[in-house]
C-alpha cells in the first residue's frame, strides 16, 4: 500500500470515528436532558407548585455547549441559570452572566436528582436530593 493510500485510509478512519463520537455525544445530551427534565421538589417539605428546581427548553451556553434553561428556588431566593447537558462541564448549572458554576447536578435512580452548591450565591445552601414531581416531564 502506497503512502497516499495509507493517508487516505487514515483520513477515512478518523472521519468515521469523529462522526461516531459526535453521534454518541448527541445521544448523551439527549439522555441527560431526559433525566433532568421536569419539575423537582425538595422531599423535606417541598411542594411541586413551588418547585425547588424547574428546567425548561434546550439552549446553548456562551461557549456553545448544549444546555437547558432552569431555575433553582429555596427560601424565597430564585437562581436562574443553564444546566449543561453535553461536554466537559456536563452536570454543571452555571450563571449565564459570569459563565461560572453555581451547582453540580447528579441524576440518581428512582427519579431523584442531587444538587450540590458550588458557587455564589448559594455557597451557604446544603446539598439536597430532589424528587421528580409526578406528571411534570414532557
Amino acid at each position: 500500500m502506497g503512502l497516499s493510500s495509507r493517508i487516505a485510509l487514515t483520513a477515512l478512519l478518523v472521519g468515521l470515528s469523529v462522526s461516531t463520537a459526535s453521534a454518541q455525544n448527541a445521544a448523551e445530551a439527549d439522555t441527560v436532558a431526559k433525566q433532568v427534565a421536569g419539575t423537582w421538589k425538595n422531599p423535606a417539605g417541598g411542594a411541586c407548585e413551588t418547585a425547588y428546581f424547574k428546567v425548561g427548553e434546550r439552549t446553548k451556553t456562551a461557549r456553545g455547549e448544549d444546555a437547558m434553561v432552569g431555575t433553582v428556588s429555596d427560601a424565597g431566593m430564585v437562581v436562574p441559570g443553564q444546566l449543561i447537558v453535553r461536554g466537559a462541564r456536563i452536570g454543571q448549572f452555571i450563571n449565564t452572566m459570569t459563565d461560572k458554576v453555581i451547582f453540580i447536578f447528579e441524576p440518581k435512580e428512582g427519579n431523584k436528582l442531587t444538587l450540590t452548591p458550588m458557587g455564589p450565591p448559594v455557597l451557604s445552601w446544603k446539598e439536597v436530593t430532589l424528587d421528580l414531581c409526578p406528571g411534570s416531564r414532557p
